[in-house]
């Protein structure tokens, strides 16, 4: 009789070092799942940052070249049609004069995006404003920066000297296509230019 009972303790030991390992087995592959995931998103984040801040810089040399090739018109105001990355310029705002100034001359602001590639469409947003100060005088100051340019980093004033023509570029970069840029999982990157 003894011999019997001691085999039935046996049997329901074995059961439960059987859940023990199965519990720590499960763990573990809970936690590389976890770690995987985490992985993947990480990994997904920094591709759609790169396509965002690739977007911001291309834009950045399309504004510098419209900025070189249309700089007469840019400095007095007038009109211009820019195209980059084969496409037209959509939501074109194009030469408002800007009140926030003192001094001798005009600043103007040009607004301007674009929806590129094929395969991966993302969106670049410029914001260009071109101080134009007199020869003779103090020159022209932009006032209240930030309320142009959000995020402005050298404090509220550009000041441009007299007879010199100044340019601010900002250009915004997204990993999504302009009409969806206020859309969840978009990211912006910016690159700002000053000459």
């Amino acid at each position: 009789m003894v011999t019997k009972l001691y085999k039935q303790q046996e049997s329901g030991f074995a059961l439960l070092v059987a859940l023990i390992v199965v519990g720590v087995v499960l763990s573990v592959g809970l936690v590389l799942l976890d770690l995987s995931i985490k992985q993947v998103r990480l990994s997904t984040n920094a591709k759609e940052s790169e396509s965002a801040i690739h977007a911001a810089s291309a834009g950045m040399e399309c504004a510098r070249y419209w900025r070189r090739a249309s700089s007469a018109e840019m400095e007095t105001g007038a009109g211009i049609n820019p195209e980059c990355f084969g496409v037209s310029a959509s939501n074109n705002t194009n030469a408002q004069l800007i009140a926030e100034v003192t001094g001798t001359g005009e600043v103007f602001e040009y607004q301007y995006e674009f929806t590129w590639g094929a395969t991966d469409p993302r969106c670049t947003q410029v914001h260009a404003l071109v101080a134009s100060s007199t020869a003779f005088g103090v020159g022209v100051t932009t006032t209240d920066m930030t309320t142009l340019i959000p995020g402005y980093p050298d404090g509220n004033d550009k000041y441009c000297e007299a007879g010199a023509r100044c340019t601010v570029l900002s250009v915004r970069g997204y990993n999504k296509p302009c009409n969806a840029a206020g859309t969840y999982g978009t990211v912006q990157r910016e690159v700002l230019l000053q000459f």
